[in-house]
């Protein structure tokens, strides 16, 4: 009779929950996913700064876009605390996991990082050694200064990648908490996460206010600086994440129809748009985010697949950190030539509806071209090579 050889698994190593849904396949319709959110950013500041251009008056149709950058940068969130959770291993260890994270994100924010200190200078605006050294350090999400996050001569977009960062940096814990909730409960947890989402915005609303006014919505800086930037505040998001998908390897989803969960978030998105700022930017679209989130994946756990599962979206959603990276430098400094640093200033140049979608089309192109560079030559190298230890696993 043969003896089954017992497994030993490093004391560090990162929990996992015992399956009822076997994680063999790859999620690629997440993956494509990811284009979608990133695209939604790039598409919000690609309008907010030509729109006025031509219609100056559609305040509507500008705050939607405003808002399709807050929906894309909070879809990320959700689908960060998704598939880390998915992918756990149980081989897996706190500081493989530490350095595979850091690898993905920071040879990229740094090149990127670079770039925007050497525009910044041949376009002749200075910046602090405060911003500089907290942006490159990615901890400028934690300072409440309006002009840290709207220098629209650094990078701007890195503000949620110094929330990234705390959000792994407490994975491994989180995941250990999360993990001894029983399934029956994890709806009920989904709730209590949701719910505190809904806190915030309360805990927003009694903070001092200073007088300065945020230049996006004119409500007090500090509340919207809580709701937007706020580290912690924005890790629930990712916690929602988490949950929804214990859920799923749990077999506590319901199965929602993907083409509905595509339309879900798409009410919120304009009704948050139209509702006072003060509310913020997230309670009414987490939910719906954290359905189509469920709902993609399990079109790719059950076989069937989606168009965001095909080879083009694919390797769009594979260089979309590039993108969301890389665009707002073209979006600054490139073809629309962000010509004022107060956010919403009305731009110069011409006002015809030819010339502003010419902009657009050069603007997008050139951001996707360089996303790709940006993937190819830094990404994926640096990920092959550096984000996993020569030594032999255990």
């Amino acid at each position: 009779m043969s003896v089954q050889r017992q497994r030993t698994v490093p004391r560090d190593t990162l929990p996992v929950t015992t399956l009822d849904v076997p994680r063999d396949r790859k999620l690629d319709s997440l993956t494509g996913l990811r284009f979608i959110a990133a695209f939604m950013v790039v598409l919000s500041h690609v309008g907010t700064n030509l729109l006025p251009r031509v219609a100056p008056d559609q305040i509507p149709l500008l705050l939607v876009l405003h808002e399709l950058g807050a929906v894309g940068v909070s879809f990320f969130f959700i689908l960060s605390g998704f598939v880390l959770t998915w992918v756990a291993q149980d081989n897996d260890t706190v500081g493989r996991f530490w350095r595979r994270r850091f690898f993905k994100i920071y040879p990229n924010h740094v090149v990127t990082f670079l770039a925007a200190c050497l525009l910044a200078a041949a376009a002749g605006h200075a910046l602090s050694g405060r911003d500089t050294l907290a942006t490159l350090f990615l901890v400028h999400s934690w300072i409440p200064s309006q002009q840290l996050q709207f220098n629209l001569w650094s990078n701007t977009p890195t503000w949620s990648l110094a929330c990234e960062l705390l959000f792994y940096l407490a994975f491994p814990v989180l995941l250990t908490l999360l993990r001894k909730i029983r399934p029956e409960r994890l709806w009920p947890a989904f709730c209590g996460v949701y719910a505190a989402i809904w806190a915030v915005p309360l805990v927003a609303a009694v903070l001092p206010k200073s007088g300065e006014i945020h230049r996006g919505t004119g409500q007090p800086w500090e509340a919207m600086w809580f709701m937007t930037f706020f580290p912690p505040a924005r890790m629930l998001e990712f916690l929602l994440g988490i949950v929804m998908a214990l859920i799923v390897i749990h077999k506590r989803w319901f199965r929602l129809p993907l083409p509905v969960a595509l339309l879900l978030p798409v009410v919120p998105l304009v009704a948050t748009a139209m509702l006072p700022g003060n509310l913020g930017f997230v309670v009414l679209t987490a939910v719906p985010l954290g359905f189509l989130v469920a709902s993609a994946a399990n079109a790719d756990i059950t076989g069937r697949g989606s168009f965001f599962s095909s080879r083009i979206m694919v390797f769009l959603g594979e260089i979309s950190f590039a993108l969301y990276l890389v665009h707002w430098l073209v979006v600054a400094y490139g073809w629309i030539g962000r010509t004022s640093p107060a956010w919403g200033a009305p731009p110069g140049g011409p006002a015809s509806w030819p010339h502003v979608l010419t902009l657009a089309v050069l603007t997008i192109g050139t951001s996707l071209v360089l996303a790709w560079l940006l993937y190819a030559l830094v990404e994926r190298p640096v990920m092959r090579r550096w984000s996993r230890s020569a030594r032999p696993r255990e």
